[in-house]
């Protein structure tokens, strides 16, 4: 019997080979998410900080390279949100509780430690819903990777702090003073849902335009910095990030209200 030759072959977003890659790289990232839990869980709080990192350095790829490979999809979009409220809002909330908000008890810590989950669930769903127009080339509010990323870089930090005697520093307990840690946690925690723009991760590439090798070149030098220091400066960068966005975010409504003013 002879085939049928007229056959329609599928769209290219319809592949679901196209979609494997992708997929396959959030499929890791909940993974790293879970493999954190389970680390925090165990006490084991330096691996638990690195699953997330890990997981944050993945999370910034699969959305990559499915517009690389032209294989986007509603699935996918939603399935990279599901996958980021493990890894950046409850496997941060677990690490907190663990680490600071244990001694508190069940009520008052689990209060603390319930931030990240609670405020990073609601953004996650707002992106969602309004990832369209301004959101297309700007975040409102800190993402969750980067949120999370600040959190466990900050214990990082802080128990490895006593390694740079240059610094002069050492906080009497590792990981820091609970009662400090956690107010900063909520605010930062908070900020997710805020109106302060941050920029997306800018286009790079070692073959593409100047700017673009030079955001290869200093993203890579980031990551070398980070792993090196065995995640040591992930605090120090990730506030910087934060702080830059709120002095321009600063800086531009005092620039409109003096425009205000003048009129």
């Amino acid at each position: 019997m002879q085939k049928r030759t007229n056959m329609k072959r599928k769209p290219l977003r319809e592949n679901p080979r196209r979609r494997f890659i992708p997929n396959s790289l959030t499929i890791f990232n909940l993974f790293l998410g879970f493999m954190s839990i389970l680390s925090s869980l165990d006490g084991n709080y330096f691996w638990a900080a690195w699953f997330i990192i890990l997981g944050g350095i993945f999370d910034g790829f699969d959305g990559k390279i499915a517009r690389a490979l032209d294989s986007t999809s509603d699935f996918g979009i939603q399935f990279d949100s599901l996958a980021d409220i493990i890894t950046f809002c409850l496997a941060p909330s677990v690490f907190v509780y663990m680490v600071w908000a244990q001694p508190l008890g069940q009520m008052i810590g689990g209060f603390y430690a319930f931030m990240p989950l609670m405020l990073g669930a609601i953004r996650l769903a707002k992106f969602n819903l309004e990832a369209n127009g301004e959101q297309k080339n700007q975040f409102f509010g800190i993402p969750t990777p980067l949120m999370a990323m600040t959190v466990v870089g900050l214990w990082l930090f802080l128990d490895q702090i006593h390694l740079y005697p240059i610094l002069q520093w050492s906080p009497k307990n590792a990981g820091g003073d609970a009662r400090i840690v956690l107010p900063f946690i909520m605010i930062v925690s908070s900020l997710m849902l805020s109106k302060i723009p941050f920029a997306k991760a800018p286009k790079m590439s070692l073959k593409g335009t100047r700017q673009e090798k030079r955001a290869f070149i200093a993203v890579l030098a980031m990551f070398i910095l980070v792993f090196v220091s065995k995640g040591f400066l992930m605090f120090p960068l990730t506030v910087s990030m934060i702080s830059i966005s709120l002095f321009k975010w600063t800086k531009t409504h005092r620039d409109i209200e003096n425009d205000i003013g003048l009129e």
